[in-house]
């Protein structure tokens, strides 16, 4: 490993390191016990980030990455149906956030401070980064939507902009009260709203669906 590949696997580990801080104690945390509960020289920590804001900065656009890396990976089944595709694409959404619970706490935690605590500099970034985001659900879903030979009532753009409605104030909505189980450990409440928000999206899909297509 070179000097430049142990510099961003240093710049990661603080990250991540970072995003379970801030999750746990909000804004109010010090970079001295960031440094302090993880073995992180300070040294090493203001080679990478200058600032508490900058840090911040980076574990919420490391955090919209790791989204958008975790949808574009989901592999469509060209032997299932359009529905069941979708059902294993959001199955794959609440297993993410099972596993990186601190991620979604973290975009919550920027989305309350935006204002407050990001430079106008930091909100752009996020806000490409978020970008991003969108595009790689955007994307996903109209893979998705075009496995078969059916015609749209509406355009590209206009389903795949109602998917992300549906996703942010539907789902994100229930995943949140899911994470606050995972972080909790209550394992038994954790899949218990997971299957219900399953159900609800299920319930979700299948309207979607009968209404776009053309007969």
């Amino acid at each position: 490993m070179n000097q430049q590949e142990k510099s961003i696997n240093s710049m990661y580990y603080i990250i991540e390191c970072a995003i379970d801080e801030f999750a746990d104690k909000g804004s109010n945390v010090s970079l001295n016990n960031i440094c302090k509960q993880n073995g992180i020289s300070k040294g090493k920590l203001y080679h990478h980030f200058s600032s508490k804001e900058e840090l911040l900065c980076a574990c919420v656009c490391y955090a919209l990455d790791n989204l958008s890396s975790d949808v574009e990976e989901f592999e469509i089944d060209n032997s299932l149906s359009i529905y069941d595709n979708l059902h294993n694409y959001y199955v794959e959404r609440i297993k993410y956030w099972h596993e990186n619970p601190s991620h979604l706490t973290i975009l919550r935690l920027a989305y309350v401070l935006r204002r407050r605590e990001f430079t106008e500099e930091s909100m752009t970034e996020i806000a490409q980064h978020k970008q991003n985001w969108d595009n790689a659900m955007k994307s996903k879903v109209l893979q998705i939507i075009h496995l078969e030979d059916n015609k749209l009532k509406i355009s590209d753009e206009n389903f795949a902009e109602l998917m992300i409605l549906l996703y942010e104030n539907t789902f994100q909505a229930m995943e949140s009260k899911i994470v606050n189980a995972v972080r909790n450990n209550d394992t038994e409440s954790a899949s218990k709203l997971s299957h219900e928000l399953l159900k609800h999206y299920d319930t979700i899909i299948s309207t979607v669906l009968y209404g776009i297509f053309d007969k």
